[in-house]
């Protein structure tokens, strides 16, 4: 019998890599914990120094800023010691990309206990997550585990910075003078801010479940700098959407429920707004050569094992448009950003 020629080395390293990559972000999730890039400056420290900093083994630290070295978090250099590489820098607690809390959120209990189910859930189609928990994932977050909702909130507002494009985002949403635009479900309203102070001319609405409401944008809360031209609403978009907005934006939401939602949350806002206000969808779509085209798949998957959601495409998103009653006007990409932006009228 001839033996079969070993893979390449390629091959074999990219099998082990994904096979430890459990461990790797459970390293970073201990650097952030451990506070370990907010104990370093722009001077390289030795492992001795940071563990005093941040009170751990010296030789169990140096493990691992070695181990995180290798996936470009810290960079050894001479004599032993460790200097800042972009990613390192990203989970400092002060770092304004709010990188920790998407680290957090990845390690949660929530996710790591439904994706042990997922040959199952491939296997049948159903969602585990409701197996595992005994409720929807939206009602778990909100009413069984808030801290882990509030962990999760701060992640989609760290993925509104991270994930997006947003002076690119802003410029292209381009509401008239005057306009009101509703961001719903907006989380911590952070492109709702970015959108009011690039237009100072616009009043901005909020509308999200009363629980986010606390967590948001202190600037955007009563006696903030943009109080006057902010207002927050508690809602969901799932029942029924107010009226008198110009302009309906649903940003990186849609993925996360079914078809039959996605229409009912448009025909809701269809029956709530004037004849020729806008509805706008920024959403991240499947196919193409995005640098983000991996993490999109893997969201469509674990939308699977969450229940309902899904990332879609162009003539998709246009089919739920018109079967709301909306006048679907197209898709537009958006110039330095994995996100499209798809419009359509209210008749």
């Amino acid at each position: 019998m001839t033996t079969p020629a070993l893979p390449s080395l390629e091959a074999r390293v990219k099998l082990y890599r994904i096979g430890m990559g459990f461990a790797a972000l459970q390293f970073v999730q201990a650097a952030v914990d451990l506070k370990v890039a907010d104990a370093l400056d722009d001077e390289p420290l030795g492992a001795e120094e940071l563990a005093k900093a941040v009170g751990a083994d010296p030789d169990a630290l140096g493990r691992l800023l070695r181990a995180l070295s290798c996936h470009g978090f810290f960079e050894a250099v001479e004599d032993g010691r460790f200097r800042h590489t972009e990613l390192s820098r990203m989970i400092r607690q002060d770092s304004t990309w709010g990188a920790p809390d998407v680290i957090r959120f990845g390690w949660l209990h929530v996710p790591v206990s439904v994706l042990h189910h997922t040959a199952d859930a491939v296997r049948t189609g159903e969602a585990a997550f409701p197996k595992v928990f005994g409720t929807q994932a939206q009602s778990y977050f909100v009413n069984d585990d808030p801290e882990a909702g509030a962990i999760f909130n701060r992640a989609m507002t760290a993925n509104t910075i991270l994930l997006n494009n947003a002076p690119a985002l802003v410029a292209a949403l381009a509401p008239r003078p005057g306009e009101t635009v509703m961001d719903v479900g907006g989380g911590q309203g952070q492109l709702l801010l970015q959108l009011m102070e690039a237009y100072p001319d616009i009043h901005g609405v909020l509308l999200e479940l009363e629980q986010v409401l606390p967590g948001v944008d202190e600037r955007l809360r009563a006696g903030g700098a943009l109080a006057a031209r902010a207002e927050l609403l508690a809602g969901d978009c799932r029942e029924s959407v107010p009226g008198g907005a110009d302009t309906y934006l649903y940003k990186h939401m849609m993925y996360m429920w079914d078809d039959d939602t996605v229409v009912a949350i448009l025909r809701n806002t269809a029956r709530a707004a004037a004849s020729g206000a806008r509805v706008v969808v920024v959403d991240m779509l499947l196919g193409g050569d995005s640098p983000f085209e991996e993490i999109c798949t893997a969201v469509d998957l674990l939308m699977v094992l969450m229940g309902g959601g899904k990332r879609r495409s162009v003539d998709q998103f246009a089919a739920l448009f018109e079967q709301a009653g909306l006048d679907y006007q197209g898709a537009r990409s958006i110039e330095g950003d994995q996100s499209v932006l798809l419009t359509a009228l209210v008749p």
